[in-house]
């Protein structure tokens, strides 16, 4: 084998550049040692929340039913819940409220300081989906305490604003709700009118109980008539007084004249029945839709005015005791070693081109 390629080859070239290597390694390593021990110390705060249903906000069913509950949101949930995180309502409500442009040293008075600002923080605020259907949020900060506080204060956020969107949502039904049933009212008020005015027409006040005693006066008039229609033939047969015989005659004609004066009147009735029995099953319908809404209205305000859950908490943040990062005994060992494989590299870089008469070429020989 050449050796120009041999392994003892290699071996010697470093034995003789074995100071220089060590030098620019200790070097290396020595100026990564104090660079790291620089660098702040920084600690990460995590808080893990699963999205909860939004069944939990509906209002209970009416009639006394069992209301139907899911504990835990779909994946849809999910997603929502991680824009939420990872909006800027969210972040920029953390760095206001614990006044980060202060704290990062970073001045905001233009908009590429705020761009900084933004970077800076996006650097330290960390959320992802994890592989049980979770979010995970976490943020790291010089200061264990603050970044726990951030933390929180981003979750209570996040909440509230889930919170918000579905009380819109309802605020919004409770408004069209309203309308509904003043719309309705108006129309029963109308509807009411016209079934005054049908009745007061055709003297109807309770169709019903008219009917029947339309129907039992009737039969009650028709009988007498007949009765006293069959004693005066048997008056007439015995030949009893006329003065008797014109008493029954006369009882007789105030009877029909009754009876006359019943029909009218049942006739009358039985021209507008249909139309107040009809407005009366219209009205009483829309009494009891307005009712129902009604009920509707009043358990959607009911859930609209109490709280309810829009994550549940799995782990809850805490105050970390180690720091996240930087890792200083990898930055160290990471740096020596790519300081002692370059240099390596630029020994044998130097050892293959000594030979080469690099006036030769400049000069174009």
């Amino acid at each position: 084998m050449n050796n120009d390629y041999s392994l003892i080859h290699v071996l010697t070239i470093l034995a003789r550049w074995k100071k220089h290597i060590l030098i620019a390694t200790g070097a290396v390593a020595l100026i990564s040692v104090v660079s790291s021990l620089l660098k702040p110390n920084y600690y990460k705060s995590t808080t893990v929340v699963y999205a909860a249903s939004p069944t939990l906000a509906n209002p209970d069913p009416i009639g006394g039913g069992e209301k139907l509950y899911y504990i835990y949101g779909t994946g849809e949930d999910l997603d929502r819940l991680f824009s939420l995180a990872n909006s800027g309502e969210v972040k920029s409500f953390i760095i206001s409220k614990f006044d980060l442009a202060k704290h990062y040293e970073i001045d905001t008075s233009s908009s590429k300081g705020r761009a900084k600002l933004f970077d800076k923080f996006n650097k330290l605020y960390e959320t992802k989906k994890t592989k049980y259907d979770g979010l995970e949020l976490s943020i790291e900060d010089t200061d264990p305490v603050k970044a726990r506080d951030m933390v929180k204060a981003a979750r209570l956020k996040i909440e509230e604003i889930a919170q918000k969107v579905i009380k819109e949502s309802q605020y919004m039904l409770l408004e069209a709700l309203k309308e509904g049933i003043n719309n309705q009212e108006k129309i029963i008020k109308e509807k009411g009118d016209i079934l005054t005015l049908l009745k007061d027409k055709y003297r109807i006040y309770d169709s019903y109980a008219q009917a029947k005693a339309f129907a039992e006066m009737t039969t009650f008039n028709e009988t007498n008539l007949a009765g006293l229609e069959a004693q005066v033939l048997a008056m007439k047969s015995y030949k009893l007084p006329r003065d008797s015989i014109n008493k029954v005659m006369a009882k007789i004609a105030g009877l029909k004249s009754k009876i006359s004066k019943t029909d009218s009147i049942i006739k009358s009735f039985n021209e507008g029945v249909l139309s107040v029995r009809l407005s009366e099953v219209e009205q009483n319908k829309g009494v009891e839709e307005i009712s129902f809404e009604r009920e509707r209205y009043k358990k959607l305000q009911a859930s609209y005015n109490k709280s309810f859950a829009t994550i549940h908490i799995i782990e809850r943040e805490d105050i970390p005791n180690e720091k996240s990062r930087p890792k200083r005994s990898i930055i160290v060992l990471g740096f020596t070693f790519l300081a002692f494989v370059l240099s390596c590299l630029v020994v044998f870089l130097i050892e293959g081109t000594k030979d080469i008469n690099w006036r030769e070429i400049y000069a174009g020989k």
